[in-house]
């Protein structure tokens, strides 16, 4: 069967997603939680984020491997005070002992702030990144890991073109036979605020553009990749296998569950849907040398009722979705039958057929006495909710200003009642996940709240 271009049958073997970035995820809750999600979507990679001082847990390895889902860890290592040799073979060692099979590092050596500034300021950066970059990938080679070649920042403080351009210069001279045929590539996918369509010819119809200049061709975007597979075949004769990160991102500072604005959600939307596309050959919309596209944003619920997921992904039926459609139905009309049962029930002193409905919706108490006051109180649409840490009191003063300007500008309420939050529809959290416990997320994805990360950095607010 095939519609709208693709196979229902097919699934896209290049479909991944950014995990948090932070250790606090790797928990069983979080995995058991997000597991269903990612194999439903059809995932097949996974980006983990490893700080410097945390590892990742084997268990969290071995619930991918058995959902078919390969991670891709990206290690927080400092590239001017790189960790103890002994000690990198050793962790990937472990690695391929759980079953990881690839791992990036060092990435952005581009940008200023990824250096100490005596090591950026010294000549021959490119030439000094490359070798100290294979010192240690070569240590994964040798423990049958395949290193991802870092990430470069588009643009950046060092031109990403020319930074890259010269790095591969230097591996065909120098490691040519060792390192270069087990490496793999990577590009930086994001929007940076523009259609997921911009630049689509790549080079042969923009060129290349021009250091630094204004008013030139600006190579950033989803397809910046044909930019760097140029160069591959320029200088190598021929195109590597390579790896989309932050694919869909739309700015910078963009959390994996922000969809900023109406563009951004469209934009990732379109990219899933993309990404999903699979035809009948066999073959998707990307080249077959990009081994993973993968999104910057985890498959939330916007995502898995994309126009794809619901007809290749979904198991139930058409009779079976129209089946349900009576039952959300039924459910809402359940809970309109409480509220009306206990307003009457109230004035008229009598509980036992309120009692009866309660046991029936299957929830307690001072949950609906909750939900009532909600509604009496905001009507059935709540109003947007800002959920602010229990951490607050660690925040300095211009911070918790930042948060009453937004609340006021925004017009939402506030607190740190979780209760709270699961009553409003738009939910606005801080940008740093750390800052709450990891079932606050999960019950609020459970309950359906739209999520939005903010900064508390009061010029980005």
């Amino acid at each position: 069967m095939e519609e709208g271009g693709f196979s229902v049958n097919a699934k896209s073997k290049q479909l991944g997603f950014h995990y948090y970035k932070d250790a606090a995820h790797f928990d069983e809750p979080s995995i058991d939680y997000w597991v269903p999600k990612l194999r439903a979507s059809g995932t097949r990679w996974l980006v983990t984020y490893i700080p410097a001082d945390d590892e990742i847990p084997e268990y969290f390895i071995r619930s991918l491997k058995a959902a078919k889902i390969e991670a891709i860890p990206v290690l927080g290592i400092s590239i001017s005070n790189p960790p103890n040799k002994d000690e990198f073979q050793q962790r990937m060692a472990y690695y391929h002992h759980i079953g990881i099979h690839m791992v990036q590092f060092f990435n952005y050596p581009n940008l200023r702030g990824s250096w100490d500034p005596d090591e950026w300021m010294k000549t021959g950066l490119v030439k000094r990144f490359v070798r100290k970059f294979a010192e240690y990938a070569q240590l994964c080679v040798l423990e049958k890991i395949i290193p991802v070649f870092p990430l470069l920042e588009p643009g950046g403080d060092y031109w990403d073109l020319s930074f890259f351009r010269s790095a591969v210069k230097l591996l065909q001279k120098d490691y040519k036979d060792t390192l270069l045929p087990n490496l793999v590539f990577s590009a930086s996918a994001a929007l940076y605020e523009q259609a997921p369509d911009r630049n689509a010819g790549g080079p042969e119809t923009y060129g290349e553009p021009a250091p630094y200049s204004v008013n030139e061709i600006d190579h950033r975007g989803f397809h910046l990749y044909k930019w760097y597979q140029q160069i591959l075949r320029k200088e190598l004769g021929k195109t590597y296998p390579m790896i989309l990160f932050n694919a869909g991102q739309w700015t910078a500072d963009g959390g994996i569950f922000d969809v900023v604005t109406r563009e951004s959600g469209q934009a990732f939307l379109t990219l899933l849907n993309m990404v999903q596309d699979v035809r009948p050959n066999g073959q998707g919309a990307l080249p077959s040398g990009i081994i993973a596209c993968c999104l910057y944003k985890l498959p939330s619920t916007e995502a898995l009722s994309s126009r794809n997921y619901a007809e290749r992904n979904s198991a139930k039926s058409t009779a079976e979705k129209a089946a349900a459609k009576p039952a959300a139905k039924s459910a809402k009309s359940d809970v309109m039958a409480l509220i009306s049962t206990f307003v009457t029930s109230v004035g008229a002193g009598g509980f036992s057929k309120f009692i009866t409905l309660l046991k029936k919706f299957g929830t307690n108490f001072a949950t609906i006495i909750r939900y009532i006051g909600t509604i009496l109180t905001h009507g059935e649409n709540p109003v947007d909710y800002f959920l602010i840490p229990e951490l607050s009191d660690l925040f300095t003063e211009e911070q918790l200003n930042v948060i009453q300007q937004y609340t006021k500008l925004k017009k939402c309420r506030s607190g740190n009642s979780l209760d709270e939050a699961l009553s409003a529809k738009n939910v606005i959290m801080m940008q740093n996940s750390a800052l709450y416990p990891s079932y606050v997320l999960h019950q609020l994805q459970d309950k359906g709240c739209r999520i939005q990360t903010i900064s508390l950095n009061p010029q980005g607010s």
